[in-house]
């Protein structure tokens, strides 16, 4: 009987997956049935209370879609295949969107898991258990992993939560009031934490849940006609106050270049309030700066978010002489300046590029707003860094994207851009100075300019698909020209393509001068195994999945972006 009762849970798993057309659903019945059913303790019981619409093994992580049970909360519970024990997920991670139950189990390494849904009490008791859910690893091909064994962020290199990792839950709800110990200190609010993490030794991850959202200026504020008759009130009054509660404690600060002052304020949940006027320093006639949360000298941090609705509104984040970073899942919007801004730097060339291990992928990047100065809202800007990977990201609708140095004396060391789709942008999709950059399987579709190198810049540019672009590769007439190296690019109604150096094979060597640390020449780094991920038997780029340009505009739109419940299959996994 109890044979059969297995047998009906997987039926019934099964057919609700198939209903959802879930083509990366996997529910099995587990091999040792006999051993399963022997166990009454722990055998499915009272299974039609518990209805599943959707139970999917993704990359590094399953996703379980259910209707909400008739009495109380549940509990889910996972074990991979081969383990004893079963490992409760946190509440947290069951998030009810009003109809219906959507649960995340995070944190898995590639390998084949029993998931166990538990609800209700007594004679409303129930257990269902699906078997057999394959779990796919995540894509950590490009430099911020390259010859890195220990992780990024709060994750090991297998998609586990490192040993000692801190987790914290984000909603919009407790973004002022979440707290968590460091160095037993309590700290209050994102902001807080954020700030206080360089005293924290141990790895953080920060789980967003929500939309985070915060205020910044008004849309339709008049600029002052009489800059001596500013007031606190009239500064105050600039402030909007129309998405929510604030995130506490951001600075904000103004600007009046003719009374040659500044006036600092600080977010408050309802407004802002004065907290000092200084004089000297003002670089602009009235500007007003606000959304700004800084991360100084921290190392080991994941800001993630947790399934399709995750992320920040009118916020800027900014990291200064960090280590380690990793950014994924997230939706960015209206943000007052670059959404991420990663910062270095040092006397020395080689001290400029001591920082680094940034990993941003499966976000989605859409235009960002500043009422006061125009054109400061980039997604991402990375100075004076070395290895990182921006991937899987969708850039939406903006003008300026991703910046890799603002000036010639920023230098960045090994950066990888791929499988990421611009659409609808204008420029730096990217622009770069001082560094080197391998750009492959992206898909830039209707955007004013691609790629633009300067100021010794070194592009090895692999199997990317541009369409639609005025200025396929941009050189600043002021700047010395970088080079760019073109193997398997595909352009489709483009312009200004014969700036880049189209080579015949993969090993064609280009001219060109990059030393971005002036110690290490970078100008054949995509030849030589100990710069780069390159497979010198082979003679071909060693990452996880290439595609050839053809297959860009296919794949990339359907993975590249935040919220996306899709799995990615890699060539060893695939039928």
């Amino acid at each position: 009987m109890k044979k059969i009762l297995l047998f009906s849970v997987f039926i019934f798993v099964l057919l609700f997956s198939a209903a959802c057309g879930e083509e990366n659903t996997s529910v099995d019945i587990p091999e040792d049935t006999n051993s399963i059913v022997a166990d009454t303790e722990n055998a499915d019981v009272n299974i039609d209370k518990i209805r599943i619409d959707t139970i999917s093994g993704l990359n590094e992580q399953i996703y379980i879609r259910m209707f909400k049970p008739d009495s109380g909360d549940c509990a889910v519970s996972y074990k991979e295949i081969g383990s004893d024990e079963f490992t409760v997920i946190d509440k947290e991670l069951i998030i009810d969107d009003g109809n219906m139950l959507n649960c995340y189990i995070l944190g898995l390494k590639k390998g084949v898991y029993d998931v166990r849904i538990e609800t209700g009490e007594g004679e409303n008791f129930a257990r269902v258990t699906a078997s057999g859910i394959d779990v796919e690893k995540q894509d950590r091909s490009g430099y911020a992993h390259f010859q890195r064994e220990e992780g990024i962020g709060g994750y090991n290199n297998d998609g586990t939560v490192k040993e000692n990792a801190k987790i914290l839950y984000l909603t919009n709800e407790n973004k002022n009031t979440v707290t968590l110990d460091i160095g037993g200190t309590t700290y209050t609010g994102l902001f807080d934490i954020l700030a206080a993490k360089e005293q924290m030794e141990e790895p953080l991850i920060i789980r967003v849940l929500d939309r985070i959202s915060s205020n910044q200026f008004r849309a339709d504020c008049e600029m002052p006609t009489d800059y001596n008759n500013i007031t606190d009130e009239y500064l105050k009054s600039l402030f909007d106050n129309s998405f929510g509660e604030n995130l506490a404690g951001v600075p904000v600060t103004y600007q009046v270049m003719s009374l040659n002052k500044q006036y600092e304020y600080v977010t408050t949940p309802d407004g802002i309030e004065f907290v000092k006027e200084i004089e000297g320093g003002a670089s602009y006639e009235f500007f007003g700066w606000t959304g700004v949360i800084s991360m100084m000298n921290a190392k080991d941090v994941t800001i993630e978010g947790v399934g399709t609705d995750a992320g920040f509104y009118q916020l800027t984040f900014y990291f200064g002489y960090c280590n380690s970073i990793e950014i994924k899942n997230l939706t960015f919007s209206q943000y007052p300046a670059n959404a991420l801004d990663f910062q270095s730097g040092g006397r020395t060339k080689e001290e400029c590029t001591s920082d680094g291990w940034y990993w941003i992928h499966n976000n989605t990047f859409n235009s960002g707003i500043n009422y006061w100065q125009k054109g400061i809202e980039k997604s991402v800007c990375l100075r004076n860094m070395r290895n990182a990977t921006i991937s899987y990201n969708k850039f939406y609708n903006q003008d300026k994207v991703v910046l890799i140095a603002g000036w010639e004396y920023d230098y960045q060391l090994n950066v990888t851009l791929h499988h990421n789709f611009y659409l609808n942008c204008g420029q730096r999709t990217p622009l770069s100075r001082e560094t080197n950059i391998h750009n492959y399987n992206n898909y830039v579709l209707d955007c004013a300019r691609g790629l633009s190198p300067r100021t010794f810049t070194y592009v090895f540019s692999e199997a990317n698909y541009f369409e639609n672009i005025d200025e396929t590769y941009y050189f600043s007439e002021t700047e010395t020209h970088g080079t760019i190296k073109s193997w398997g690019d595909i352009y489709v109604n483009c312009n200004d393509t014969e700036y880049a150096a189209v080579v015949d094979t993969r090993d064609a060597i280009v001219e060109n001068i990059c030393s971005p640390d002036g110690i290490t020449d970078c100008s054949k780094f995509d030849t030589d195994p100990e710069l780069f991920y390159y497979d010198a038997e082979s003679k071909c780029t060693d990452v996880e999945l290439m595609h050839e340009a053809k297959d860009v505009p296919e794949f990339v739109p359907k993975h590249a972006g935040a919220g996306i419940l899709k799995r990615v299959d890699f060539p060893d996994t695939m039928e």
